[in-house]
């Protein structure tokens, strides 16, 4: 029988794709790149996390489509 692995990462490829096209935020690798490379730095919570990218998106007027 073939291992999943290989399945398991394309789909987590997809899933990651998608979330990045949507723009979707994506705390988990926030927070995971935070604690990694700015361990003294407070961590925004996933409320804050949230409305600053929406601002982010929304202060760019050329970005969008309509």
């Amino acid at each position: 029988m073939r291992s999943l692995a290989p399945l398991r990462a394309r789909l987590r490829a997809v899933g990651e794709i998608t979330r990045r096209i949507i723009g979707a935020p994506d705390d988990e690798r926030y927070a995971a790149h935070m604690r990694r490379h700015h361990p003294g730095e407070r961590l925004l919570s996933r409320h804050e996390f949230g409305r600053q990218r929406l601002n982010e998106k929304y202060a760019k007027p050329g970005s969008r489509c309509c």
